[in-house]
């Protein structure tokens, strides 16, 4: 049984920040273990103190409701700083390890970030705050609940990332659902697979630490062997996106029974096939499956479905569900608005993009347009169709291929170009086509410098033309043609 504000907080009496939860959750369990990263496993009692330390760092370097960047590196100090923040009254903004630098400058200059939490690979020209494990004990500063948890950017279709700026309301609604969705217990162990910088890592830290359980981040090899690693840390509690376990089913690593310890699997990022689900239950017997469904600016998910896969429908993409209780949701033209507590309010330095997407309301909020395309049945359930613009997902991480574009065109020499995705095995995978001749390598090389891993083409196809459509726009729908037979 919930008992104290974490049960009011979860029912809706009366909103308690994420901060106050661990402070109340690292109090009771001191000696539990709360982190098991790179070998160590690191107890409540010492994440609390060491994040108390980066805290009081954090608060002489920065004002309250700043934002302080940091390094995504898996590593422990990159978690103590994330706690660290947020208990300096502060809200993080994650940057990709692999850089590039001029994508964190972007990013820095948007987020209007005073300082950063690195090791070596620190941004130029930015005051950095050290992650020692022992210092002074935290400041006592007040977390309001419109304040900033974190920024999380996303790319953007005008040719930049965007920051999506969550507040600690926001989080604090979707950690209550989160944990009503499932019967998580102290004794849970969770998968810590997504990277830092995605949003959906907030569910794999702040789930557990407001329940006492652990987080248990794989290591490079473990990646590569997901179900070994599964076992081997004895996991309980599962989150990953649909196409990490499609990887698993295609490397034959989801035979039956393969992952019995597991008690819940929650999936979310990009749509769930059916087939995945199904492989995934059978290796996973004693595992509840969920499907969670939210985009970046509605605070991780939004929508779930429990996923009865002994009873699947014919069809090919699992439902997105049913929004959580105290969201409406609407449709317009197929595509897909969301209102309530766990809706961002909007992008960080960004006012036209903010007022493109988030409607405002006549009522007690405003409506966001998701940009998915989705249909009602008469049951209520949502399915996804697809995406009004050109945005994907590749494994998981929302990506405009315009963004890839702009890259594309700033490197000298290059022509006309366009990025379209092209699909198998439920695999997304990115291609660009260029007019005219280009050295590709040179420019592969070029892209790896300026776009995270996620975001650069797995190929690059040089045409004398692009072909037009009648309108005589680019025809995107010819490429995806031409990127599936190579």
């Amino acid at each position: 049984m919930l008992i104290g504000p974490i049960a009011r907080a979860l029912t809706g009496q009366r909103a308690v920040d994420v901060i106050q939860q661990f402070r109340t959750i690292a109090r009771a369990n001191a000696e539990r273990p709360a982190l098991i990263v790179g070998g160590e496993t690191i107890t409540y009692r010492r994440l609390d103190r060491w994040s108390d330390a980066i805290a009081a760092r954090v608060a002489a370097a920065a004002p309250e409701a700043a934002r302080v960047a940091v390094v995504g590196h898996k590593e422990a100090h990159t978690y103590a700083a994330i706690l660290g923040i947020l208990k300096a009254g502060c809200a993080y903004v994650p940057l990709p390890p692999e850089g590039p630098q001029p994508r964190w400058e972007r990013m820095l200059e948007r987020s209007q970030a005073v300082a950063c939490i690195s090791g070596s690979d620190a941004p130029r020209n930015m005051p950095l705050v050290d992650t020692a494990e022992h210092g002074q004990p935290a400041p006592s500063r007040t977390i309001h609940p419109a304040q900033e948890a974190y920024v999380l950017f996303t790319s953007g279709s005008t040719g930049g990332p965007k920051g999506v700026r969550i507040t600690h309301a926001n989080l604090t609604a979707y950690i209550g659902h989160a944990r009503q969705l499932a019967p998580f217990t102290p004794d849970d162990r969770f998968t810590q697979l997504f990277a830092l910088t995605f949003d959906l890592s907030v569910h794999d830290l702040f789930v557990p630490w407001t329940l006492g359980a652990s987080a248990v981040v794989p290591g490079t090899a473990d990646m590569l062997a997901p179900a070994a690693y599964v076992r081997q840390h004895a996991i309980t509690a599962w989150f990953s996106s649909p196409s990490l376990a499609a990887l698993m089913e295609r490397t034959r690593a989801l035979k039956p029974n393969a992952l019995p310890g597991l008690r819940q699997a929650f999936f979310c990022g990009e749509a769930l096939p059916w087939r995945t689900a199904r492989a995934f239950a059978q290796a996973a017997p004693a595992a509840d499956i969920t499907n969670l469904y939210g985009p970046t600016e509605t605070t991780i998910a939004v929508a779930a479905y429990p996923v009865p896969v002994n009873n699947a429908p014919d069809m090919d993409i699992v439902p997105i569900g049913r929004p959580f209780p105290g969201h409406r949701h609407r449709i317009v033209e197929e595509e897909l608005w969301i209102q309530g507590p766990q809706v961002s309010p909007g992008y960080a330095g960004d006012d036209e993009a903010t007022a493109r997407v988030f409607v405002p309301d006549t009522g007690d909020g405003r409506w966001y347009r998701t940009g998915d395309r989705v249909r009602e049945d008469a049951e209520g359930l949502l399915h996804y169709l697809g995406r009004t613009d050109d945005q994907v997902k590749v494994r998981g991480h929302r990506v405009e291929p315009a963004e890839i574009d702009a890259a594309v065109r700033a490197f000298p020499g290059s022509g006309h170009c366009a990025t379209v995705p092209t699909s198998s095995d439920g695999v997304t995978r990115l291609v660009t086509f260029i007019d005219g001749g280009c050295n590709s390598a040179r420019l592969l090389h070029h892209l790896r410098e300026q776009l995270p891993a996620h975001m650069v083409p797995e190929r690059i196809i040089s045409l004398e033309t692009l072909p037009l459509n009648a309108h005589g726009k680019v025809d995107r729908e010819h490429l995806k043609v031409l990127a599936a037979h190579g």
